[in-house]
């Protein structure tokens, strides 16, 4: 059985408080995008365990391969069979754009329905946050406001569907980690209000609180940034810790890769 985990990004991300568990409550408007992975999975009955294998983008998982986690949160509520998995990766990890949690998210979807477990939307959302906090926003996997650790979902019509979107991803890796222990939280972060946001001028109402540490420990990011405003970009901003810099553009416009810079463009729903 075969499915697409997709990507997103952040339009704006604010860091409304910290948590006493050292975690920190967010606001963002999560978008969907079109750039997928390609998840397989096969039932292996005769496995001693379950295996997975990479293809595409490499990258080492290491013990944080949420597609292995979400195997193991269903195997322990349920006899199901052990699997075979394999995962292309298009989507570029430590990059902001989601990829790890999709995969774990549609992990979850495949093995519901290749075991026939009949899990609804409430119980699929309870394992999703077992997961990890973007992957909740995967379920509905529609544009929404997330708050909370990430695990409260408000879909809502998107501001910029029909744009067009233009994602560069320098070649660095911003581990969420590492920018939240230099980022400084301040009490005055409010809330973006996403409604009746003026199109022409997203500057003004969006940004994220994330960005200048990471572009002031990658300037490159910037310079990247830069580049897409001079393309032509209504807005450039970096979507979670980063490293990705998207731009958003009218309809057909063509903007040609940036250096030798891993490059995606698309259109948003």
């Amino acid at each position: 059985m075969f499915c697409y985990p997709n990507g997103k990004i952040n339009l704006g991300l604010k860091i409304l408080s910290k948590r006493k568990d050292g975690f920190h409550n967010i606001n963002s408007l999560f978008l969907p995008i079109t750039l997928c992975d390609i998840l397989e999975v096969i039932k292996s009955p005769d496995s001693i365990s379950s295996e997975i294998s990479y293809s595409g983008i490499q990258y080492d998982p290491g013990n944080r391969d949420l597609i292995l986690k979400a195997f193991d949160i269903i195997s322990s509520d349920f006899d199901i069979e052990n699997v075979r998995i394999h995962i292309h990766k298009n989507i570029p990890v430590n990059a902001g754009l989601g990829g790890g949690s999709s995969n774990g998210m549609f992990m979850l979807k495949i093995l519901n329905d290749l075991f026939n477990l009949d899990l609804h939307t409430a119980q699929l959302l309870y394992y999703a946050k077992m997961l990890g906090s973007d992957c909740p926003f995967f379920l509905l996997n529609k544009s929404s406001i997330v708050t909370g650790l990430g695990d409260k979902i408000n879909p809502i019509k998107s501001p910029v569907s029909g744009y067009q979107i233009v994602i560069i991803k320098p070649p660095i890796n911003c581990r969420t980690s590492d920018i939240f222990n230099k980022y400084h939280f301040h009490e005055f972060s409010k809330s973006i209000s996403y409604s009746n946001v003026d199109i022409n001028n997203l500057s003004k109402y969006i940004d994220n609180d994330l960005e200048l540490v990471s572009l002031k420990m990658y300037p490159e990011l910037n310079l990247v940034k830069e580049y897409l405003y001079s393309c032509g970009a209504i807005y450039s901003g970096m979507t979670g810790s980063g490293s990705s810099i998207y731009g958003i553009f009218k309809p057909m416009n063509i903007v040609k890769p940036y250096k030798d810079y891993w490059f995606w463009s698309g259109m948003l729903s």
